[in-house]
């Protein structure tokens, strides 16, 4: 980013930048915050589906109003909602953090009140089907790797949806095997010849 666009959007959001530091606009009073929040409640009411849209709808007004969603399809025990419109990087993030983490959010927060429980799955401009694709290419691979070698093959450290895309891919094979191996972030599947 240039630097006088820098300095515009730091400006368009109250930061004046000065010789030697930022000015920042001045914090509402902590009495004056807690008023405003208290007058703005979200209260999740309804059936998975309508609560799942009151929820994300808030929470991307915040983002940026650009966005809406979709509940794509509804199966049993399974929400796949659709963001689209707005930056879909932001929602995103590096990685596919973001998205995780709103993911993650909307399933906990939907999931206090379940005694069944319900699985959200969300989806910013098909890159969630893109990965999965990418994935399965990547577990097709190495299970083919696997039968040539005959020796293990394991893959990058994958967090526990992408894990679970690859055993699902590898689990219809009767020639290899897929376990997880390791610890946090480091967990990775490990691919075997059966």
């Amino acid at each position: 980013m240039a630097d006088d666009n820098l300095d515009k959007y730091l400006e368009d959001i109250g930061i004046t930048m000065g010789e030697d530091e930022p000015t920042l606009p001045d914090a509402p009073e902590a009495e004056e915050a807690v008023v405003v929040a208290a007058a703005t409640p979200v209260t999740l009411e309804g059936d998975t589906r309508e609560r799942a849209e009151t929820f994300l709808v808030n929470l991307l007004l915040n983002f940026d109003p650009a966005y809406a969603l979709e509940v794509a399809r509804e199966e049993e025990g399974e929400l796949y909602i659709d963001i689209f419109g707005g930056d879909s990087g932001k929602i995103i993030g590096r990685g596919g953090r973001t998205l995780q983490a709103l993911e993650y959010l909307t399933n906990a927060v939907l999931n206090r009140q379940e005694e069944d429980g319900v699985r959200v799955t969300i989806d910013v401009g098909g890159y969630k089907r893109r990965r999965d694709d990418r994935l399965r290419d990547t577990a097709r691979k190495a299970a083919q790797q696997v039968r040539e070698t005959g020796r293990p093959y394991p893959l990058k450290p994958m967090n526990a949806a992408e894990r679970r895309v690859v055993h699902m891919e590898i689990a219809d094979d009767p020639s290899v095997v897929s376990e997880s191996s390791g610890e946090g972030r480091d967990r990775r599947v490990v691919v075997k010849p059966s």
